[in-house]
């Protein structure tokens, strides 16, 4: 039994719930659980009393927090006075994001992290998807930002979501659809689809959503330029999905956005990474600053 386990016990006494555990711990409720079981397993005893009311602890979960809550208190204590030492001296942090992720989240917030951390100096590599992929798969300690459809959820990298946007259908004025009030993925089995290249993860979700609805998707151009796709939708050339930071109206003008009725067609931006945990204490930082700093400008 590794201390982190403990720790996750701890942390889900603390909030009596393996959901909200989960969430502060920037793991799945899957994996929470899995811990448990196993630490239970390990141990001969049952640590839980699990209903659907939630869960709470048994005689013996009770006795295994008295014993250890105060050894993990005293260790995030002593991390974080070691932090508080170190965290001052000059360290540069690199992470891997896809093109345009800043069109959609504002790059202002990049400034903003580094003048309220100086010390920090943001090294972004900007990467495909795959390659932003292949990049956190190289090390542990590698994290970056990416928009990803909701549903790659238990593919081989976990993520943390930083702000999820609708998809919209962006289509000609003069196409039919145009004039709809939203319009359902099914109806765009005969039209011709302008797709980002194979390095990228619209392709997935254009396929997933038409087998969803019982289509293969025509593909009439790809390209790994987004901006060049919503060009061609201005020309009448073929439909696209995108976000609504996309469009921009005052040079395309043609372009209509139409809402879909299916509330699941959805593009994340997240950050992804191998394991949490061993992740840098600047990195789980940065992140905690955007997602807070993105949610904050949300209300």
């Amino acid at each position: 039994m590794e201390f982190k386990h403990i720790e996750y016990f701890v942390e889900t006494c603390r909030h009596r719930s393996m959901s909200k555990a989960a969430k502060a711990l920037y793991i799945s409720q899957q994996a929470l659980s899995r811990c448990i079981a196993n630490m239970e397993y390990e141990l001969g005893c049952t640590l839980f009393h699990r209903t659907v009311k939630g869960i709470s602890l048994t005689e013996d979960g009770t006795y295994f927090y008295r014993i250890f809550s105060p050894q993990v208190a005293q260790f995030q204590t002593s991390l974080a006075e070691a932090i508080a030492h170190f965290e001052n001296r000059p360290v540069s942090l690199p992470f891997c994001c896809a093109p345009l992720i800043f069109r959609c989240l504002d790059p202002e917030l990049l400034f903003d992290f580094q003048e309220q951390y100086p010390h920090i100096t943001l090294e972004l590599l900007e990467l495909s998807d795959t390659d932003c992929d292949a990049y956190v798969e190289a090390d542990t300690s590698h994290f970056g930002l990416l928009a990803i459809p909701e549903n790659r959820h238990g593919e081989r990298l976990p993520y943390t979501p930083v702000k999820t946007f609708p998809l919209y259908l962006f289509v000609h004025k003069d196409n039919p659809l145009a004039s709809q009030q939203e319009v359902n993925f099914s109806q765009l089995k005969d039209e011709s689809f302008l797709m980002l290249d194979k390095k990228s993860y619209y392709r997935k979700l254009v396929r997933h959503y038409a087998r969803k609805y019982h289509f293969t998707p025509k593909t009439a151009f790809e390209s790994s330029d987004a901006n060049q796709l919503i060009s061609l939708v201005n020309k009448g050339r073929g439909i696209a999905l995108s976000l609504e930071p996309m469009l921009d109206n005052t040079v395309y003008e043609n372009v209509v956005m139409v809402p879909f009725d299916d509330a699941t067609i959805t593009w994340c931006i997240a950050f992804i990474y191998q394991d949490y945990e061993k992740l840098s204490t600047v990195a789980k930082k940065f992140m905690s600053f955007l997602i807070e700093q993105v949610n904050t400008a949300k209300k």
